[in-house]
């Protein structure tokens, strides 16, 4: 059934939607009641962009002019603006271009403001975060729990049981054998502690930097778990913000973790480096591989996922390349502009 013109007069009139009929692209020549207010509320000049609209949204920036698909024109694709009201304050749109005469070159712009669905989001995303951060620490602070239990407090139970033998022996030479048994698990208990604490938070991360907080993980992981790490860069001594810096280590560590479970190697690179533009950190294994496509998030999903979830944080890059039994690649980009704020 074809809706008849008058109807259809009653949608244009009634939508809340701002619509611009447009010769030439910028001359208006017949707009709805929405239209017509949103020109008396907002400061809109279709002849000069750059005043009608503060800024194109990309993956990248909030607000930024880099690729603005308003001066492009781009037919029937939807994008997001921030128009400018009159008392200065800017206002996020949606936008959508359509030509509807080419001959007479008229076509369609319609405008819609996205101010409550952003604040909707944003409280579900807070929400969702605030879930996310609580289970993360609860899932830490769980495993800090069997640590302590079922390693520190164990090492320490088992000195305190040797301790009170002593009071019981007479001989010098069961004596002199448990107090080196006391030593032994002592020192035992001190390197797990010293390895707890390098867990949570290295120390050299803080006093020198991301290069030799990586030298020193990587001698860990080695004797860790026998897998070898050839580490290039040549940023010794460089320093990045507190949160860039975080940010590349934890996703080393959580890259290599993944290798040393799932990949099944004896190998694996570690390239650090800056460009003009970005900050660059690409792992890479040769090992058993997979199918991101048939990827679900189980083993070492959830550590995919927090890898990426951090790099979104500063505005970067996150590639996973991998293929069944041709290894795995991480790429992480990260934009200087954002690495100059902490």
């Amino acid at each position: 059934m074809e809706m008849s013109a008058e109807l259809l007069m009653k949608v244009y009139d009634q939508m809340s939607d701002a619509i611009f009929l447009l010769r030439n692209k910028s001359e208006i020549i017949a707009s709805n009641p929405a239209a017509k207010q949103l020109l008396g509320e907002y400061n809109v000049n279709l002849d000069d962009f750059c005043t009608y609209c503060n800024g194109y949204t990309s993956i990248f920036e909030e607000q930024t002019c880099l690729g603005c698909s308003l001066r492009k024109r781009i037919d029937n694709s939807a994008f997001q603006i921030f128009l400018n009201l009159n008392s200065g304050v800017n206002i996020p749109f949606s936008a959508s271009y359509t030509l509807i005469d080419e001959d007479a070159d008229i076509s369609l712009l319609l405008l819609r403001n996205l101010t409550q669905q952003q604040h909707t989001e944003q409280i579900l995303k807070q929400k969702t975060m605030t879930e996310y951060v609580i289970n993360a620490q609860e899932s830490e602070r769980k495993r800090l729990s069997r640590e302590l239990h079922d390693g520190l407090a164990q090492g320490l139970y088992s000195t305190l049981i040797e301790l009170r033998k002593i009071k019981y022996m007479t001989k010098k030479e069961d004596y002199e054998t448990s107090i080196l048994e006391m030593d032994s698990m002592l020192s035992t208990t001190l390197e797990d502690i010293r390895n707890m604490a390098v867990e949570l938070r290295p120390s050299s991360l803080d006093d020198l930097g991301i290069f030799a907080a990586l030298k020193a993980y990587f001698k860990r992981y080695e004797q860790l778990f026998g897998v070898h790490v050839v580490f290039v860069s040549e940023l010794y001594g460089t320093r990045f913000p507190a949160s860039v810096e975080t940010m590349l280590y934890r996703v080393t560590q959580e890259a290599l973790t993944n290798a040393a479970k799932y990949a099944d190697v004896d190998e694996i690179e570690v390239y650090l480096f800056k460009t003009k533009q970005t900050i660059v950190l690409e792992i890479n294994d040769q090992g058993i591989g997979f199918s991101p496509d048939h990827f679900t998030a189980q083993g070492s999903g959830l550590g995919l996922l927090n890898m990426k979830e951090r790099v979104d944080l500063l505005h970067g890059e996150f590639e996973l390349r991998s293929e069944p039994d041709q290894g795995t690649k991480i790429l992480v980009r990260i934009p200087l502009e954002a690495s100059q704020h902490d």
